[in-house]
Formats: C-alpha cells, structure tokens, sequence
C-alpha cells in the first residue's frame, strides 16, 4: 500500500510500527488478549486513521473502528466441517469457533468484509453475515520479487543442494492439517525409484521434530530440513527448486503457492478444491490423493517424466495475470472508498 501513496502504519504482536504484546502459545486465549490489547491501545487514537483494515479481528467488547474493512483468511468453523485436526482438538477448534462467530456477529452490521476464498464467504454467510457485504479478493504475491532466475545453480550451491538433482519443495508449517509426515511417506517411495530427487522442507512446528524421526527411520539422505528461512532468502528458496508440492487437508488460498507459481515451479497438490481449483485454472501441475500413498508416488513419478516444461510457464503467467499485488491492491483500495 505504501507504493500506493497510501501513508500506513502496520500493528501487530511485532510490529513493524506499532507493537503490541506477544501472542504467546495459548491459541485462541492468547488471540482475544492482543485484540484486547488493540482495543484499549487505540481507544484514544481511532480518530487517527482515515481508515484501519483488520485481519481476522477477535474483539469481544465493541469493535472500536467505526471505519474499517475486515479480511477474514479462515474460520475455527471450516477446520471443524473439514475435520483437519486431531480428534483430541475437537472441542478446542468447537470453542474456537463459538469464539469467531460471536465476535464476527458483533461487528457492526455496516461494516463490509473482504475474504481471500470463496469457502471463507460460505462459511461467514452460514453465521449469518449478510453476503452482500462480503467481497471475495485473492491474496496477492510481488511477482518483481518471486520469479523464475537463471543463477538456479549457484543458489543450490548456497543452499548446499545437489546441482543436478530434481527439486521438490515443501514451504509451511509442520502440523497436522499440513500432512508433513504424509509427504515423507509419499516421497519415500518416490525416492525407491527415481534416485537424482531431493525433498527440502522449510519451516517449523509441532510436527518437525516427527518429521525428522520419520525421515531417519525410512533411512533418507536426500531430505533437507531449512529451518524457518529469512525472508530476504525465501524467493532464492522457490528459485533453486523444480517443484513445489502441497499435502494439506485443508487451506484457504496459501500465499505460499502463490509466491511458487510466481517462482515459475510445477505445482504437486491435494485434491482440495481451495488450492486444485488454482492449479487447474493455471494448468501448472497435478493433484494427487494424498490418503493413499501408492497412489500418489505412482501418480508423482509419472508426472516428473512427463513432459511437463509449460507448466512452468503457465504457472508464472497466471500468477502475473491472476495475483500481481499491484493489481490486488487496487481491489482493495476500491473497497476502502466505500468504507
């Protein structure tokens, strides 16, 4: 937005310019004390602001910005219809989003709403939020800054990856809607048979240390554990890859896969129709069953011999046609005139 024109202040747990507290690791518990927080921080500065855009705001007293847009990115309540967690966490996600509801409900009426998926709108008409109100805008990715690059071996030098290998990329936390254990059984066999293929997984979470047990167990020399990766090396992460793959159960519109077809790379996803819907629209990879393993490997391998150069490029054209952040913006700056 700054690019824009747009003067801006960003308020967050770590700010960039306004900090407020830490989130902590008490989930919900925590989210409802920062927004808290929010609230008593600028009950004397909401004037201040010509316009203050929310993301997923949790106020259980009144919402203090009377002008305002709110992005919702998902719902305690799609998790529970999807069923992405463990057993043990259901009545953790049924108060989550006995949490959500109410607080959604009590922004006022007036107030217009902007989701990154059309799932996202369903479930906020299922609460009872006037759809009309509700605007369905994509995420949007800096494709200046993710993009295909030419320098692809020296930056596997950097990153200590075989030059000549096949690329395969996991980007997103390690937990349990996101299937990390379910991958690494996938690309074992992937790995029985095809002998030039590396597996880097990026990011942190419950499940990370599973993984590396998992990975150790099956015996794989070939998969790499990056860590949570700066930001300033993300892009060169998705450049030095081939593929990108995905396994989750559930998502709403994942930056991640963005910033991949952005990056130019062959899209391997679940058959959930929030992120199969983009890859087909694109016609940048394949979608695999990710609940048999056999099926998937089989499904993987085949797609890696095929012939499959376009759908590089047409990932990175449709990330530029579809999901420009300058573009998005400018959808976003519409809504914020009718506020």
């Amino acid at each position: 937005m700054k690019k824009k024109g747009i003067e801006c202040d960003v308020c967050s747990p770590t700010g960039p310019d306004i900090k407020i507290g830490n989130i902590g690791k008490y989930g919900r518990i925590s989210l409802l004390y920062f927004w808290f927080k929010v609230s008593k921080y600028f009950k004397n500065k909401k004037n201040d602001y010509d316009i203050v855009w929310l993301h997923n705001p949790l106020f259980i007293t009144e919402n203090p910005f009377k002008k305002c847009l709110v992005t919702i990115h998902s719902t305690s309540q799609g998790k529970i219809e999807k069923r992405i967690y463990p057993l043990h966490l259901h009545f953790y996600y049924l108060f989550s989003s006995i949490i959500d509801s109410y607080c959604i409900k009590k922004i006022n009426n007036e107030i217009l709403f902007t989701v990154i998926d059309p799932s996202v709108k369903s479930e906020l008409v299922k609460i009872n939020i006037n759809g009309d109100k509700i605007k369905y805008i994509p995420n949007g990715v800096n494709t200046h800054l993710f993009r295909p690059k030419n320098n692809k071996k020296f930056l596997r030098n950097k990153f200590k990856i075989p030059e000549n290998n096949i690329v395969i990329l996991s980007l997103g936390r390690f937990n349990e809607h996101k299937q990390p254990l379910e991958l690494i059984r996938i690309f074992s066999k992937l790995s029985a048979k095809i002998n030039n293929l590396t597996l880097l997984m990026a990011g942190t979470g419950e499940l990370l240390k599973n993984s590396k047990t998992l990975v150790k167990d099956e015996e794989l020399n070939n998969v790499r554990f990056l860590g949570q990766v700066h930001h300033m090396d993300t892009p060169n992460v998705y450049a030095c890859s081939d593929y990108y793959i995905m396994t989750s159960k559930y998502e709403g519109q994942p930056l991640t896969l963005l910033e991949a077809m952005a990056s130019g790379l062959k899209c391997i996803v679940s058959e959930i129709p929030n992120i199969s819907l983009i890859t087909d629209a694109a016609d940048c990879g394949i979608t695999i069953n990710v609940e048999n393993t056999e099926y998937a490997a089989n499904d993987i391998i085949n797609y890696l011999k095929s012939d499959n150069k376009r759908h590089s490029e047409n990932a990175r054209n449709f990330a530029v046609q579809n999901h420009d952040w300058e573009k998005i913006a400018d959808l976003y700056l519409e809504q914020f005139s009718k506020v």
